[in-house]
């Protein structure tokens, strides 16, 4: 991982190269002389290159995280199911205490006859950005632009 010094005087080398260029807009010169006189793009390839690899990490672990809830449920299921089995609603052992309790919820059968206090509604954001580019919604608008960095990895 760069340091903030090298990432520091990297940036501060390409806008001194840059300032050097007139504002022709030529992108090509300008990616080549970055290129050829500052180590600003082997930063850019190393941070982006921990970025893929940080979010792998970070898909792996969520997968493992999601296998281990999983085999939690599972296994507070099966000891459920045996002290039920058992009659037992209470076992105190030296690791635990394992208590059978039971609770009530809720179930909506009808959606529509509930009260409307008893609603909560929220906008599809996703169907109001669409709507919004085809023109003008009532009640919302577009926010200014901000930058986003895709990152593609074969």
């Amino acid at each position: 991982m760069p340091s903030a010094y090298q990432m520091e005087a990297a940036m501060s080398a390409a806008l001194q190269v840059k300032a050097t260029l007139s504002a022709d807009g030529d992108d090509a010169l300008l990616l080549g002389m970055l290129e050829g006189e500052t180590d600003v793009f082997e930063l850019v390839d190393k941070l982006a290159e921990q970025a893929v690899a940080d979010k792998k990490l970070a898909e792996m672990a969520s997968e493992r995280a999601k296998r281990l809830e999983a085999r939690a449920s599972k296994n507070r299921d099966l000891i459920l199911r045996m002290l039920e089995a058992l009659e037992v609603r209470k076992l105190e052992r030296a690791l635990f205490t394992a208590s059978v309790g039971y609770r009530t919820k809720a179930i909506v059968t009808d959606p529509e006859a509930l009260p409307e206090t008893l609603m909560r509604r929220s906008p599809d954001l996703h169907a109001v950005a669409k709507a919004l580019k085809d023109g003008p919604v009532d009640g919302a608008e577009l926010s200014n632009p901000t930058p986003v960095l895709t990152l593609r990895t074969l």
